[in-house]
């Protein structure tokens, strides 16, 4: 039996599985044998998947409760290390056996789950860490984890090294967890623990987009840029959600070009039934067309019967979940207003299409600061004194991309990202040259991929 070269292991969270297996495509388009470990709750949960790459198999392992849903608290999340590592180190051990000795060569793990080192390292595996948020977030992490942000929060402004200059409000955020808030900074933080332990560290970005922080970074550690990991070069996805009809599509393609408002607040934003009403009535203020990404567990905190009025004019779309990807592409997207998630924030960035930030918390603060103020293809919404983003400021966000004085800017740098987002990925750019790099050296060196 031919056994797999890598042995790939996602986190089981919607935002953490697509560039796990748009990393896995790249490996299994340039030859490599894949396995690709999910948990059973994600195999569950899984509405849509598409795997055009050969992968040589996929294994599932318990995540410590099965319940066909990611843990659902931090409680749940605690089970999450033993079940995985048994399930992993199974694995391992099975391929040994089937195969007389032999396993694969490098175990790939999610840098949320940093105890899989050991585990790769006990069955005899090199291993690499993959890091899902942007090389500037990493090294925030790095310096938090070693209290070097701490010795300046009394500063108003924050200076690390390689990095922009920083307010509090552009730091990670964690208040949204309410009590289990600390628990979760510590998870987020030791993302950076596997730096200098991991045989290589890849991070999902490109080299242009963060230049001074990745060289930063690699001239200390064994990184490697190979993203952007987003569903264009390959098609594979896993969607955790039911998508709805395509009648959104047909809708798109009888505007005018550049004449949307795409929306969507991501899998886990949870908005009250206020700032529900505020960004609807925003919407509604600007008097542009709309799709609207609003999960059904949050259609219900919509104004009564806003739905239904803005799809009789037909000024808006409301859908429970799409292939985003799909839409941002569209002629008719002019802008994104978006929770900045990073995978959100990097489908614009390669599709060439401005944003409207409206951060929630983890990674999204800072990641609304690169595009406002780094990359400059957006603007950044700003909440009033009880941390309500209103109705007035959506609209005038949504004027600000679409038509206002800084609108040939904002399309100017998105359309350089875009450009420089191909370029990395292309044949001889930075991303491809470092994939075919990890491909090579996995294979022929026994110690160190560097």
């Amino acid at each position: 039996m031919e056994m797999p070269d890598v042995i790939a292991v996602p986190f089981p969270y919607q935002g953490h599985l697509n560039p796990m297996l748009q990393f896995c495509s790249s490996l299994s388009a340039r030859g490599v044998r894949v396995t690709l470990v999910l948990t059973h709750g994600v195999a569950k949960s899984m509405q849509q998947s598409t795997l055009s790459q050969p992968f040589h198999t996929v294994e599932c392992v318990s995540d410590g409760t099965d319940v066909g849903s990611f843990p659902r608290n931090f409680e749940e999340l605690t089970r999450l290390p033993t079940a995985v590592s048994e399930g992993v180190s199974a694995i391992i051990q099975n391929q040994k056996k089937v195969s007389g000795g032999s396993a694969a060569k490098v175990l790939v793990h999610d840098a949320m789950m940093p105890w899989l080192v050991e585990v790769g390292r006990a069955g005899g595996l090199r291993v690499a860490s993959l890091f899902t948020q942007p090389a500037s977030l990493c090294a925030i992490y790095y310096h938090m984890l070693h209290g070097h942000v701490v010795e300046q929060l009394t500063h108003s402004m924050l200076r690390l090294p390689s990095l922009p200059e920083m307010e509090l409000r552009d730091l990670p955020s964690f208040s949204q967890f309410a009590d289990t808030a600390k628990q979760f900074a510590e998870l987020s933080f030791c993302q950076a623990s596997n730096l200098p332990k991991a045989d290589c560290f890849l991070i999902n970005t490109f080299d242009s987009l963060e230049d001074q922080v990745v060289k930063w970074m690699a001239d200390r550690w064994s990184v490697k840029t190979v993203g952007p990991l987003v569903p264009i070069l390959h098609k594979d996805r896993i969607d955790l959600f039911e998508l709805d009809g395509e009648s959104y599509v047909q809708w798109l393609d009888i505007r005018e070009s550049k004449s949307v408002v795409y929306l969507s607040f991501g899998s886990s934003g949870v908005f009250t039934e206020e700032q529900m009403k505020e960004i609807a009535w925003g919407l509604a203020q600007s008097n542009k067309y709309f799709i609207w990404v609003v999960r059904e567990s949050q259609q219900v905190k919509l104004p009564k019967d806003f739905k239904s009025k803005t799809s009789e004019k037909g000024k808006g779309v409301i859908v429970k979940w799409c292939p985003q990807v799909e839409v941002l592409s569209h002629k008719a997207i002019a802008c994104f207003m978006t929770h900045c998630g990073w995978n959100s924030t990097l489908e614009a960035l390669c599709l060439g299409v401005p944003m409207i930030c409206m951060p929630h918390f983890v990674d999204q603060p800072t990641n609304a600061k690169l595009v406002e103020d780094v990359w400059k293809v957006g603007v950044r919404v700003k909440a009033n004194e009880k941390g309500i983003v209103t109705r007035q400021e959506v609209e005038s966000c949504i004027k600000q991309v679409m038509e206002g004085e800084k609108v040939q800017e904002f399309q100017r740098n998105a359309i350089k990202w875009k450009g420089l987002a191909k370029e990395a990925t292309s044949d001889g750019g930075s991303s491809y040259v470092n994939i075919n790099d990890f491909v090579s050296q996995m294979t022929f060196v026994k110690s160190h991929f560097n």
